[in-house]
């Protein structure tokens, strides 16, 4: 009996290339192009089994970073902006279909690799996450499907490569959702039509997490936007500004501070004109993601309603996300330590106001805001997984977005796995690949069996060449 065989991989990040001698934008260096070892890992999949099995590719979301392109054509058949010339284009059907031109010409092995798959007869599946989500444009998934045919030697069927905007799903098998609808921080309002009018054209409504990555991280290149390194203390940005631009042109500061407010712009500008013109008959999406898996469209709209409605919904959470919050009550204290200092009050009340006051005031009212973030609400998205286990008749679930790979038992019958992550996160200290990354998941199914392996591809002794399989990570189902 042949088996049906899916590989799971997401948050690949791949973008156009940069090289900088001063390790500016070095996550978007070709030192961390690994095409050749993803083509490796696709190869062992495809001799892994037996000759009649199907198998599937799923590429679960975050494949290409559309923030992280900053570059603009020197000869644009369309207007350029002189924020797009600082930021990157806006995101429209012709320019974000630029935009995955530039990306694929610096990436040419990894289309060889889905063209090499097509042909022997397997599928593709494409399902989109939120920074690549502007291949929700039929014309920007239409480049990528034609460069695929275009480097392929013999035809493509239509059905070998598919886009979904929301979830892969496979009857008693397996359940692929990129995850950012669990974020609120990156989740889209109309994720099935994520898009707005300007200036008579469709704009795509970009969510909290990627106006970030546009107008702030693509623009303080020494922070990882991949990693967490973006997110310290106080004190630690300080060392940060000492060390990287203390003594050059470069500011910290002022680039937050631009970016901070164009982000927020960008956010209220998009809820209003999403709250003034909503999409019309959105539900037709959700029926016909019903009719196209013969699910009931009750339980179509069961797993909508697990999404988080995007930060838009709530104006405090985007004040503080944007630190506009601290920075605010910073100023306050500020001018309350100077208001004391002019007034005619005791030279105690002067010192012990600003010294012992205003740090118990921050303190409670950090303690008051809570601690949730972009981040720890991320690892909380696999909990999504009960319910959708509840919905559905399946044996895997599988996530990305928040670049953590896990595997989780969530029943005798059913598994969840994170698929985590093939971006550039590297040790600090050494400038190596951060290990256990570089991750997939395999999903084997024959009859009533279904294994679910998770694993990486990265060499941690990169000197030493030796062969690999898929295999040599033991089976943990």
């Amino acid at each position: 009996m042949a088996d049906n065989r899916y590989l799971v991989v997401s948050d690949l990040h791949l973008a156009d290339i940069e090289d900088h001698p001063d390790g500016w934008k070095r996550h978007k260096s070709s030192a961390w192009v690994y095409d050749d070892e993803f083509d490796a890992m696709v190869r062992a999949f495809e001799a892994e089994g037996e000759a009649d099995d199907r198998l599937t590719l799923v590429l679960n979301g975050d494949i290409f970073d559309f923030d992280l392109v900053t570059a603009v054509p020197d000869d644009a058949p369309w207007p350029v902006g002189p924020i797009e010339h600082q930021y990157g284009l806006d995101a429209t059907a012709p320019k974000s279909r630029w935009k995955l031109e530039r990306m694929l010409r610096d990436h040419p092995v990894f289309i060889m690799t889905l063209a090499r798959l097509c042909e022997a007869g397997h599928r593709v599946v494409l399902v989109l996450g939120n920074h690549d989500r502007e291949l929700w444009f039929p014309a920007v998934h239409g480049a990528l499907f034609e460069a695929v045919r275009a480097a392929a030697t013999g035809p493509i069927a239509a059905e070998q490569l598919l886009v979904e905007a929301w979830f892969y799903y496979v009857p008693g098998e397996i359940y692929v959702e990129h995850g950012h609808q669990y974020d609120y921080y990156s989740s889209f309002r109309y994720n099935l039509e994520p898009i707005y009018r300007k200036g008579g054209e469709d704009h795509l409504a970009l969510p909290t997490g990627n106006l970030s990555n546009r107008f702030l991280l693509s623009n303080i290149g020494y922070f990882n936007p991949h990693a967490t390194d973006f997110i310290l203390s106080l004190f630690g940005y300080i060392r940060h500004w000492l060390r990287y631009y203390a003594f050059t042109r470069r500011s910290l500061v002022l680039t937050w501070l631009v970016g901070s407010i164009r982000s927020l712009a960008a956010l209220l500008n998009i809820r209003g004109r999403l709250t003034q013109h909503p999409p019309e008959r959105y539900e037709r999406h959700l029926d016909a993601t019903a009719e196209r898996y013969d699910l009931a469209p009750d339980t179509v709209r069961s797993l909508y309603a697990l999404r988080r409605e995007p930060i838009t919904t709530r104006a405090f959470k985007i004040f503080r996300e944007f630190w506009l919050d601290r920075l605010s009550l910073a100023i306050l204290m500020v001018a309350g330590t100077v208001t004391l200092l002019l007034a005619p009050v005791p030279l105690w009340l002067k010192v012990m106001v600003p010294l012992t006051g205003f740090p118990l005031l921050w303190f409670v009212y950090q303690w008051l805001a809570g601690n949730d973030n972009a981040l720890n609400l991320e690892q909380k998205t696999h909990s999504h997984a009960h319910s959708i286990a509840s919905l559905l008749p399946v044996r895997a679930i599988v996530f990305g977005h928040t670049h953590v790979p896990n595997l989780v038992p969530l029943s005798r019958e059913v598994t969840f796995a994170n698929s985590g992550t093939w971006a550039p996160i590297w040790d600090s200290e050494r400038l190596e690949h951060a290990a256990g990354l570089r991750n997939y998941v395999v999903v084997a199914v024959r009859g009533d069996a279904c294994a679910v392996r998770l694993g990486s591809w990265l060499d941690l002794n990169p000197g030493v060449a030796a062969a690999k399989s898929l295999s040599d990570d033991r089976p943990t189902r």
